[in-house]
């Protein structure tokens, strides 16, 4: 898939992941509308950042100053990276800002001690299926009917980090 001029003219984002605040969630509720089809609702949000920043990581990525361009909602159960969500707004897509945020929660993730990483993907998110594959995640799983929206499947991907985890389980 060849890129638009305009989006590979423009540089790379730095990632610079800070912590969700209950006002970033208009824009991310934004996003979400935007690019899910199943998209969740600003309370679930809202319960994300009130939670104990041990469990769960939702961070925000900003260009300069400017409005959220990219989120992620992850938690770190145990020895897992558990990621719930990644989203980078439609525009800004192309970029490899979902690279970068990707690379952010993986690091965060064998900064914490974690062993793998596991998230569900829509079979027919080919985007996004690329992205998880070239950083190693292989398919472990299959969930039937897993998004309320059309009944699709859901994948389940993981990958090792370097522990003892059987990814098979």
């Amino acid at each position: 898939m060849q890129k638009s001029p305009e989006k590979s003219a423009r540089p790379p984002v730095e990632i610079r992941p800070e912590r969700m605040r209950p006002e970033d969630v208009p824009e991310i509720a934004e996003i979400e509308e935007e690019i899910f089809g199943d998209p969740w609702s600003p309370d679930s949000f809202l319960a994300e950042v009130e939670r104990n920043p041990e469990i769960g990581w939702p961070v925000v990525v900003r260009d300069e100053s400017g409005p959220v361009l990219a989120y992620a909602v992850v938690w770190f159960i145990v020895d897992e990276i558990h990621i719930g969500n990644i989203a980078v707004r439609a525009k800004d897509q192309g970029r490899g800002v979902g690279r970068a945020l990707l690379a952010a929660v993986l690091e965060e993730g064998a900064r914490r001690g974690m062993t793998y990483a596991t998230l569900e993907v829509r079979p027919s998110n080919a985007r996004a299926l690329a992205l998880y594959e070239s950083f190693g995640f292989r398919r472990v799983a299959l969930r039937k009917q897993y998004y309320r929206n059309n009944r699709e499947d859901a994948l389940v991907l993981a990958l090792n980090l370097g522990g003892e985890a059987d990814l098979h389980a």
